[in-house]
């Protein structure tokens, strides 16, 4: 019953310690100071300047890339790579129709591509924007995809006639 904790008896004795500087040593020549005119000196504050961060090619530990790809535009169409050889790294733009052959199996389109050379396409063969949905005598329609970031994938269908005089 006679044994406290050692904390509360260091407590006990020590806190009277605490307070007899302040109430004796400092407060009386803080006023001192001030009714002679002194100047106070009051410290500044340090001053913390940014620091860029040099990432030489490695990713910043300090971004969050969640957020970054929060803040990328959804409706921003998505990078297609790199292009294959052919008329399947040709854009349906870049490509001009040049024909159309009719047989008995079915119609084949003939197509002039960037590269110069001729290629014949039949329904359903893939170039690196789309795909020709349907062949005709006088015109090929051909419907150009379009991948976004969002995931959606927007169709438009693009007519090429032939040229007649």
């Amino acid at each position: 019953m006679l044994r406290k904790p050692l904390h509360r008896t260091i407590a006990a004795l020590a806190w009277p310690a605490l307070l007899v500087p302040a109430a004796f040593g400092q407060a009386p020549a803080k006023k001192a100071a001030v009714a002679r005119g002194a100047v106070a000196t009051i410290e500044s504050p340090s001053v913390i300047r940014a620091v860029r961060y040099d990432s030489d090619k490695r990713i910043d530990p300090f971004l969050n890339p969640l957020l970054l790809q929060k803040n990328a535009n959804p409706d921003e169409e998505v990078d297609r790579g790199t292009a294959p050889p052919g008329i399947a790294g040709m854009y349906i733009n870049q490509v001009d129709l040049v024909g159309v052959s009719a047989a008995p199996d079915g119609q084949t389109a003939v197509f002039r591509g960037t590269d110069k050379r001729v290629y014949f396409l039949h329904e359903g063969d893939r170039m690196f924007d789309g795909y020709i949905k349907v062949v005709a005598l006088d015109a090929v329609r051909l419907i150009r995809e379009t991948r976004l970031r969002s995931g959606k994938v927007l169709t438009q269908e693009v007519t090429k006639r032939l040229r007649t005089p």
